[in-house]
């Protein structure tokens, strides 16, 4: 699927937006309620999304015409349109493909039953979550709004997590923390006690071979190359990938 094809959708704009911004604001209050309620959007009017937010209608309105919508039913039409439309993609794409196809792109670490195993594993816990966050330095984590837009399609929650919007994880969580060094973990052992991660699934995606058996993560996946970030955001989107494809197969299809 062409990136061009991505950027048209909707959700992907929207999480975009949200990914990246640095302000906690109408903007971003309202990008969260929709990612939350994605599916739901499609039989909430505007009076009950405003209700339910709450929001004021200028709020709503301006957020609209930031992505180009004037009219609170065309708008909520596309995330539906785009919502089949994915999910068409998704079926096209992932439903003829076996993981050996990413696997194959992958210089692994570990043996490839291991891989096969704590993919599945994750993706078992995305399907047993209410919310999927990931945290981590802002450009590696651009990397994950793919498998953003498919879990949503799914009808999982999945944000980045920014400190101006401060979260506590529970056992409904499933936490994703991508460090090839390590600092954006530290960073969050210092900075977010109060977030409790211990109370999630968490995973840690590092090169860093110096965390393997990390004890404030529940799983930890040492990638290829020693801080290279180019293989790391390569061997990332693979990853990616194999959530995705592992998650459509075992309890999609």
């Amino acid at each position: 699927m062409s990136e061009k094809i991505n950027q048209n959708l909707l959700l992907s704009r929207i999480l975009t937006y949200m990914n990246g911004t640095l302000f906690n604001d109408f903007y971003y209050k309202i990008a969260t309620f929709i990612i939350e309620h994605y599916l739901e959007m499609e039989n909430m009017s505007k009076e009950e999304f405003l209700k339910a937010g709450p929001f004021k209608e200028v709020e709503l309105n301006s957020f609209m015409g930031a992505f180009g919508f004037e009219d609170y039913e065309e708008f909520q039409l596309k995330l539906y349109n785009d919502y089949q439309t994915r999910l068409n993609q998704i079926r096209v794409r992932l439903f003829d493909i076996t993981p050996q196809k990413f696997l194959k792109k992958m210089d692994m670490t570990i043996e490839e039953k291991k891989l096969q195993d704590l993919v599945s594993e994750v993706c078992k816990k995305f399907y047993e979550s209410k919310r999927i966050v990931i945290m981590g330095a802002l450009y590696p984590l651009s990397l994950s709004v793919e498998l953003q837009t498919d879990m949503i399609t799914f009808g999982k929650p999945f944000v980045q997590y920014h400190s101006y919007d401060p979260l506590t994880f529970t056992k409904d969580d499933v936490v994703i923390v991508v460090s090839a060094t390590g600092r954006a973990l530290r960073n969050m052992k210092k900075n977010m006690a109060d977030a409790h991660i211990e109370n999630a699934y968490s995973l840690l995606l590092t090169q860093n071979k110096k965390y393997v058996n990390e004890k404030e993560v529940s799983k930890v996946l040492v990638l290829p190359g020693r801080f290279d970030s180019v293989d790391f955001n390569y061997q990332l989107m693979s990853i990616y990938d194999l959530l995705r494809l592992r998650y459509f197969q075992q309890y999609y299809l």
